[in-house]
């Protein structure tokens, strides 16, 4: 092939490089923009709707998050291994949802946010977000309960207790385990 027509296929894919990178950093640009303006957002309604005290904002850890395009505070359960995410719906409901480790998210609640000129109404939410999540993380932790056998065993029953029982026989005199 000819050099000539060689370097002007290098110059062709240089310059079609350049127009890609310069769209791509664009459209980088503009999504961290919109991403901004989605935080800023949430972060002035979260205010609005909600009263946490510094001890909880220590706890959780909420952090402003997009995702989907929507943006969410991420409440992160270290001992559970769960994301809770705290997403705004139309006027001044909220949805609190969690991920757990190896699982689909669930839905917990959806609620009315506290209000800017009610301060007690933003402490109570704020409360039943803390409600909500320590529920969630108490039952993860209670061992799970055995299900009582419907049929009585034919066989002898012995207990599993740590200790053994001492047994006696006639006249109260210890007989050992």
């Amino acid at each position: 092939m000819d050099q000539t027509l060689v370097d002007v296929f290098e110059q062709a894919r240089k310059v079609v490089a350049d127009a890609d990178r310069k769209v791509a950093e664009e459209e980088e640009r503009r999504r961290e923009s919109e991403r901004e303006s989605l935080m800023q957002q949430l972060g002035v309604r979260i205010e609005d709707a909600f009263d946490f005290t510094s001890k909880e904002k220590l706890e959780f850890e909420p952090r402003l998050d997009v995702q989907d395009g929507v943006a969410v505070v991420e409440f992160v359960v270290r001992s559970l291994r769960a994301i809770f995410l705290l997403s705004p719906n139309e006027s001044n409901t909220w949805t609190l949802q969690v991920i757990a480790d190896g699982r689909e998210p669930q839905v917990l609640s959806e609620f009315q946010g506290g209000t800017k000129t009610e301060p007690a109404s933003r402490r109570l939410a704020a409360a039943r977000i803390v409600t909500m999540v320590g529920d969630c993380v108490q039952n993860a932790k209670r061992p799970p309960q055995a299900a009582p056998s419907t049929k009585p065993s034919s066989r002898l029953q012995l207990h599993d207790d740590t200790k053994p029982q001492r047994t006696y026989g006639t006249m109260g005199k210890f007989m050992g385990v």
